[in-house]
């Protein structure tokens, strides 16, 4: 593993060159898997944090998945404490890399609710480990979507080619329109709607869903999330391969606004910020979200449509959607490990 410490190596700031690794487990929880993760949240946040140290935790199909940031020094401490963990067995290395923290907060975690087996979990483990034992892997991000994309979506074998998968985001200025649109997509289209809890360090449960639909030569995942869920280290992870962030917007000005600033706040930072695309029902309800964009130097979209109507919502906002090559969404490719060791 690339974890040895560099003469940089005890700086937990943001942006800073820092040693990364993923790694996947057997789950042995027999109980509440939510209570379970939430005690290893509290003894993380508490002795990791203090370290420098990021940590995002997945559990699917039986499945747990860590995704940690920090000083090499201290994340070889950490993982021989892991490997003696009771609640897990089989420990498998699915990345290790240093490079630029991507984990703005301590914690982060998520659990996927899929009908996926734990057999098909252990089958992408596995390729992941095998590509590493041949001197390719991932970007962290990019296997974190691996592992929690069950292969039988649409084109999920084909996530890691930029030109091939689009994701999107979803957010409502208010109540639950963006899961209401995610939830109609899925039932015009017929596929899986996915569900997701999330949760960060200080005890913030959101949801998030989201469906993957075939559109021509690309695949379209479409992901609500939850207001609060723009604060969470993992989202803003993920943002740059977003191409968009749909805002769907209501006649409440203040609202629309509150919404805006969330995902600006969010996108601080990034190089390239995913274009903003608003939905409102009139057209004078753009008028302040696009002073705001301007003045922030982001993209902003105008799309005309009732957000409560889910069909002509989609119809407004997916046209608007289509002219996404340019997006930021190009860094999900393996690259070549000059040295992989240990397991």
């Amino acid at each position: 593993m690339d974890l040895a410490p560099t003469s940089h190596d005890t700086s937990p700031d943001e942006g800073a060159t820092v040693a990364r690794i993923m790694y996947a487990s057997q789950s042995t929880v027999t109980t509440s898997v939510y209570a379970e993760m939430e005690k290893i949240r509290a003894a993380a946040v508490r002795h990791n944090e203090p370290l420098g140290v990021a940590t995002a935790l997945l559990y699917q199909s039986g499945w747990f998945v860590q995704w940690k940031e920090g000083p090499g020094s201290a994340l070889l401490r950490i993982m021989d404490r892991v490997a003696g963990d009771p609640r897990h067995h089989s420990v498998r290395i699915v990345h290790s890399s240093r490079g630029p923290r991507l984990l703005s907060g301590p914690w982060s975690m998520a659990i996927v609710q899929c009908d996926e087996s734990p057999a098909d979990m252990s089958r992408r483990v596995l390729e992941l480990r095998r590509a590493m034992d041949q001197g390719m892997q991932y970007p962290p991000p990019a296997v974190w979507r691996r592992l929690s994309t069950p292969m039988r979506h649409p084109g999920a074998a084909r996530q890691a080619d930029p030109d091939a998968f689009q994701r999107v985001m979803v957010c409502s200025s208010e109540g639950v329109s963006a899961f209401e649109l995610t939830q109609w997509l899925a039932h015009a289209t017929g596929e899986e709607l996915v569900h997701r809890r999330f949760a960060g360090a200080q005890f913030l449960d959101v949801a998030s869903d989201y469906v993957d639909v075939e559109r021509g030569d690309r695949v379209l995942r479409l992901i609500a999330m939850a207001r609060n869920g723009l604060q969470l280290p993992l989202t803003r992870a993920f943002l740059p391969d977003y191409s968009h962030v749909v805002m769907l917007l209501g006649t409440d000005v203040e609202r629309n606004l509150a919404l805006m600033q969330r995902v600006i706040q969010a996108c601080q930072g990034l190089v390239s910020p995913p274009a903003l695309l608003g939905v409102a029902p009139r057209q004078d309800l753009h008028d302040a979200p696009y002073a705001l964009a301007r003045r922030c130097g982001h993209i902003y979209l105008a799309a005309l449509a009732d957000p409560e109507d889910r069909e002509a919502c989609w119809a407004a906002a997916e046209p608007l959607l289509q002219k996404w090559q340019l997006a930021a969404n190009s860094s999900s490719g393996p690259v070549e490990l000059r040295r992989v060791s240990g397991r």
